[in-house]
């Protein structure tokens, strides 16, 4: 039975890795470093402490991930200011759903809280959500399970009742590694067959998932 359901945040709930992706680019450029698509690929998923990693072996120190962060974010907020928060199809009908049927509702999510919660208000969802698990509330980055489980945990759940909602290689594999029921909801990376493994079943959009809940609640 399915009591309850985990989102991931960029990627798979807002269309915010693109936009995310762009600006990186844009301050590489500035910066003298060119396009950054590669790294913000090894980033997706991860928290702040595994990005900051990635960053000193591909760079050396000659850039940080918080320089490229705070150079970022005031080019992504301005683009969400001008256009709103792009919510990605079935998004919003998936939590009306979940609501009505009674089920808990987290987000797990790489970013810090005061980035998930800025999103979540701009998009008017945050009312949906009973918790919210952040990659600076947990020391592990996916795709270890700690967020998660400490999602699962939070809600008053087993994991085992819960769904997991994944875009990235990192994400779905924490899910996973979690012993919750992982579904995947491809974005910007095309799924390979670890991916396609460690899920439990992949889907088009978010509104896809409703009918494969009632699907397995019917087992």
């Amino acid at each position: 039975m399915i009591l309850a359901a985990v989102f991931d945040m960029d990627g798979l709930m807002f269309d915010t890795e693109a936009v995310g992706r762009d600006a990186w680019n844009q301050v590489g450029e500035e910066m003298g470093f060119g396009d950054l698509t590669k790294v913000n690929e090894q980033c997706l998923g991860r928290n702040k402490a595994a990005c900051r990693e990635i960053f000193g072996r591909v760079f050396g120190g000659k850039l940080t991930l918080d320089e490229v962060l705070a150079a970022a974010k005031p080019i992504q907020r301005r683009y969400y200011e001008e256009h709103g928060m792009p919510c990605k199809k079935g998004l919003r009908e998936l939590l009306a759903y979940l609501k009505e049927t009674g089920r808990k509702i987290a987000m797990a999510t790489s970013s810090d809280r005061e980035d998930a919660e800025w999103n979540l208000r701009k998009a008017g969802l945050r009312e949906y959500f009973d918790a919210l698990v952040c990659g600076d509330m947990v020391k592990k980055s996916k795709p270890d399970p700690d967020i998660y489980l400490t999602a699962a945990k939070v809600l008053g759940v087993e994991p085992g009742d819960c769904i997991g909602l994944e875009d990235s290689r990192n994400g779905i594999l924490s899910v996973k590694n979690a012993g919750m029921h992982p579904v995947l909801v491809p974005d910007l990376i095309r799924p390979d067959a670890e991916m396609v493994a460690a899920a439990e079943v992949v889907l088009d959009d978010l509104g896809e998932v409703i009918g494969w809940i009632e699907q397995f609640n019917e087992k």
